[in-house]
């Protein structure tokens, strides 16, 4: 049930983002991250990808709030587990990359855009690998 709560928040946090409810958004993006954790905690084989991905919906949620650096934190959280699940399966590449890219959008938000850079040519080089 916890599972397919998680789901539900995460899907409902998309849509709410499409009709400029951010702050709805927001927080169903962090409901779904807490529940995903929980879940996590008991069998991370089976949900670190869910939990990854919802870390990066959370930080394009708060992107849209214009809440760049917790966005960037809730982003550099995603790559760090897509990271490891990468170095177990390299199917997750092209979800490593695209958190790359959003990594290196909210770096050039910040006006980091050496960064910024690094960021998106890393991306690109996962992308051209996969």
């Amino acid at each position: 049930m916890k599972r397919k709560t998680a789901c539900f928040l995460g899907k409902i946090a998309i849509h709410l983002g499409f009709v400029s409810r951010f702050i709805e958004a927001k927080d169903c993006a962090f409901d779904a991250v807490l529940m995903w954790r929980s879940l996590v905690v008991e069998n991370p084989d089976s949900h670190t990808p869910d939990l990854a991905h919802e870390l990066g919906s959370l930080g394009v949620q708060l992107s849209n709030l214009n809440r760049h650096e917790e966005s960037l934190d809730a982003i550099q959280k995603s790559i760090t587990q897509y990271q490891l699940l990468v170095g177990k399966n390299a199917l997750y590449t092209p979800h490593l990359a695209r958190q790359l890219g959003n990594l290196g959008v909210q770096l050039s938000k910040l006006n980091r855009h050496e960064d910024s850079l690094r960021a998106i040519k890393e991306a690109v080089s996962l992308y051209r690998s996969a």
